[in-house]
């Protein structure tokens, strides 16, 4: 468990090299960094569900299905 398992940011949070510098998709480039190939697959999945989500939330009334 690394120092900055209580970050819970996907898009944006501070560097785990440089707690002053902040960096996109940091757990991706964390697993980049760190060259584990199963934990960047892992990563990216999670950001891909996180961006799925927030573009459903986010879509136009008339493009959300209703139930009626």
């Amino acid at each position: 468990m690394n120092n900055l398992s209580l970050c819970r940011h996907t898009v944006y949070a501070p560097s785990r090299t440089n707690r002053y510098n902040a960096r996109g998709f940091p757990s991706i480039t964390d697993a980049i960094e760190d060259q584990n190939s199963t934990n960047i697959q892992h990563q990216v999945s999670i950001v891909t569900y996180f961006i799925r989500s927030a573009i459903s939330v986010l879509q136009q009334p008339n493009k959300i299905q209703t139930t009626w």
